[in-house]
Formats: structure tokens, sequence, C-alpha cells
């Protein structure tokens, strides 16, 4: 995840904040590790923020007084989501809770992530997911797929029409089979996420697209 955020901050766009951002992650870390120090447990009845997520609050809130551009302050805030969430309850919470936006810290699983709902899932399983043309085209997979078509429609053609890259054209609904033993994590309910070892992806095809349907 840090190599992922290392490289967004240094986008041209992101440089002059480059020193800003590098103190607010370190502040971010150290207030979890101290958080983890208290062997804190957050209470399931509790909507109140832990000592980490407070702190980091705290600084979010002063650091974006002095940001200028609103690329700045955008990404300041989803740093912000990205540690509180991860403060609150590990990499579960930052995995399930994140942002659907293109510059969000990439959280990779390579091993099962409980509690999930793997158990519930078929022996084969049938996946969508909702991308981008290139992506079918380099074979380099995602990780988050999803057991319902619906949802791979809407990340596909509706969930990213704000965002600059945006091309409509260039959108593609991909399909799969994969056996469950191959799943990270799963969550039939919500988006019926399920998160797999993209090594052991087999073909996978184009059922809803502007262009041609192909196989790979």
């Amino acid at each position: 995840m840090l190599d992922s955020i290392d490289f967004k901050v240094t986008g041209h766009a992101l440089l002059p904040y480059r020193e800003q951002f590098e103190s607010a992650i370190s502040f971010f870390i150290h207030s979890i590790r101290a958080q983890n120090k208290l062997d804190y447990t957050p209470s399931r009845n509790s909507f109140e923020d832990s000592p980490a997520e407070k702190e980091i609050n705290k600084y979010s809130a002063e650091l974006s007084k002095t940001l200028f551009e609103a690329e700045a302050v955008s990404v300041l805030d989803s740093l912000r989501h990205a540690f509180c969430s991860f403060a609150y309850n590990g990499l579960h919470q930052l995995f399930t809770r994140q942002e659907n936006e293109n510059w969000y810290p990439k959280v990779i699983l390579d091993e099962e992530l409980r509690p999930n709902d793997i158990n519930k899932l078929p022996d084969i399983v049938v996946l969508y997911r909702g991308t981008d043309i290139a992506e079918f085209n380099s074979a380099n997979y995602g990780q988050s797929w999803t057991t319902c078509k619906r949802i791979a429609d809407a990340f596909a053609f509706k969930n990213y029409i704000g965002q600059s890259w945006f091309k409509n054209s260039e959108r593609v609904v991909l399909e799969t089979k994969i056996s469950k033993k191959h799943a990270y994590f799963s969550d039939q309910s919500g988006e019926f996420e399920v998160v797999i070892d993209v090594r052991n992806i087999g073909c996978v095809k184009i059922i809803n697209s502007l262009l041609d349907a192909g196989e790979s």
C-alpha cells in the first residue's frame, strides 16, 4: 500500500506538497503504532473514533488549511480515510471500506482475509468484473470480482463516469470461472465481492462492451 501511495504523491500535480504528505503519512503511522501499544480494541456498540482516528482527523483538518490545490485536498482526504479505516479495524476495515477513486491506495491480498463468507460460494464460482479493455488485452487482471453481473455493469459503465480517465467506449464487463479454493475474501452482500488469487485465473471473456467480444 505504501508503494502505491508514494507513486501517487510523486505525481506532477502533487509534487509541491510531497513533504507535507510524507510528514502526514509518518504521523498517521506513528499514531496507529501508539494505539496498538495501548492494546486498544474498538467497541462494537460505540460510534466514537479510536485514539488514532482522532489524531489523524485533527492532523488532516489542520493540514488541509495549508493546501491550495483541490487535487491535493482530495488526496489528503483519501489518505485520512485509508489510515482511519486501518486504525479502526486493521486490514479488514481498510480493504472492505476502500473508496472507489482512481488514486486510492491499492491494497493487494496474498492470503485469506477474515471474516468472510467463502463457505457460501459454490465450488466453481462464476465471476464478473467491470473494467477497462486494456486490462483484458494485457491479461493483468485485478483481484476484485463480483458474482452479480449487474454490479459489474455498474463498475464498467456508471461508477466512474466522473473520473477524467473514463472512456465509455473502452469499458467492458469480463466473465471467468474459478475454484473457490482460490478466493481470498468473499462478501455476498452489497457488491457481492469475491477477491481472488489472480494467478489461478483461466479463461476470461468479454460479455458486455461497446467493442467486439473476445476471449483470452
